[in-house]
């Protein structure tokens, strides 16, 4: 899983040294700072990671949540060296960030949930004003997952697994049958278990959404 390249911006193409990690630290520390990596060529594995904080001199406060991080990829690539170890990657970053949350899926399935007709952005994706839904496979943190019930939700609906520091749901084997009719029941009968008061629905996207008090979740960090 680890880049290639590296930049601060769009196009990519800044070798990633490992050894040496200090320029992406202060791309990252910058004010709305972001970190873009790719693996491959073709490339098989990419993302983003992104700090929201707004500059002391800004008008408006930053965001609830300031730091996302969002990663591609490939499916061919996915299946050649095994769906597993995404997955696996996947939770031990969730681990090691200290997260709140995380979802993995296909990219269809964020699509359908995530973005409106004839419009290029994603909404609810920002766990302040909702759950951000269910996909493929869920993570919460322990203090999320207290509070949405999750250790009592019924186990035909998902397949729930203990973490260090929290817990996940996985609603089918592989991301492929995430738009499965039974799979998508699934994750239907669950929102309505947990609240659907709770979870973004791309169906009202507007609308105003319980959440927990933020400010009572201890600060996580993994060492």
């Amino acid at each position: 899983m680890q880049p290639d390249k590296c930049s601060e911006f769009e196009p990519i193409r800044t070798p990633f040294d490992p050894n040496d990690i200090s320029k992406p630290i202060q791309w990252l520390a910058k004010s709305h700072g972001a970190f873009f990596y790719r693996k491959g060529r073709p490339t098989h594995v990419s993302g983003q990671m992104w700090n929201l904080t707004h500059s002391p001199t800004a008008r408006f406060p930053s965001p609830l949540f300031t730091n996302y991080w969002t990663g591609q990829f490939d499916g061919k690539w996915a299946k050649k060296v095994g769906i597993e170890k995404i997955e696996h990657f996947v939770l031990e970053m969730f681990r090691v960030t200290g997260s709140d949350f995380a979802f993995l899926t296909s990219e269809i399935d964020e699509k359908a949930k995530n973005q409106p007709a004839k419009n290029c952005s994603y909404k609810g994706l920002d766990p302040a004003t909702g759950v951000p839904g269910l996909y493929w496979i869920n993570v919460f943190s322990a203090e999320y997952a207290e509070w949405l019930g999750l250790r009592e939700l019924p186990r035909e609906l998902a397949v729930q697994k203990e973490l260090a520091g929290g817990v996940s749901l996985k609603f089918c084997e592989s991301p492929d049958d995430c738009s499965n009719v039974e799979v998508l029941q699934k994750q239907r009968s669950a929102v309505e278990w947990l609240g659907p008061q709770r979870f973004f629905d791309i169906r009202s996207p507007d609308r105003k959404l319980d959440v927990p008090n933020w400010a009572n979740f201890p600060l996580r960090i993994e060492e």
